[in-house]
């Protein structure tokens, strides 16, 4: 259990409660190769939503990862890359890149996240992240777990 639980982040008390549990019987997968992202829900019927990802020259990087924050409304941050040298950060609010949900995933400067640009939505056009409707962020954000196993397949 703490094994587990240090390996993605959470409190590595050795108790198995519902964030744990909830990270143990969550995961996401993501096909490049679709645009798709599902969720997998012990007991539950599969939800499979369309998702931007990666243009080629910032691709989404590609292995097993996990959810490593969870933030609501949140703040877009320039990062340290040339694309975005000069621009500033945007708060909350309808022009941030952000959309109103963040899940930072265990890939540096990589997340889940909402879009203020929904035609996006089914290309390969982001900068490295994952890029979902704002309505469907809001959902899966509800639905999965800090800990909860990303895999990110081409």
């Amino acid at each position: 259990m703490r094994a587990f639980q240090s390996a993605r982040m959470l409190p590595a008390n050795g108790v198995a409660g519902i964030d744990t549990v909830g990270a143990m019987s969550t995961r996401i997968v993501i096909d490049e190769s679709d645009h798709s992202l599902t969720l997998y829900r012990a007991g539950r019927p599969p939800l499979r939503f369309g998702v931007a990802v990666g243009q080629p020259a910032y691709p989404t990087p590609l292995g097993t990862f996990s959810i490593i924050t969870k933030v609501v409304d949140p703040t877009w941050t320039p990062p340290d890359s040339p694309w975005a040298q000069g621009a500033l950060p945007i708060p909350p609010g309808p022009d941030n890149p952000l959309g109103t949900r963040w899940m930072g995933i265990s890939s540096p400067n990589v997340g889940i996240h909402g879009t203020n640009d929904p035609a996006s939505i089914g290309y390969s056009v982001s900068h490295g992240c994952i890029r979902m409707q704002i309505p469907d962020v809001e959902r899966l954000f509800d639905l999965v777990y800090v800990g909860t196993t990303v895999t990110i397949r081409a």
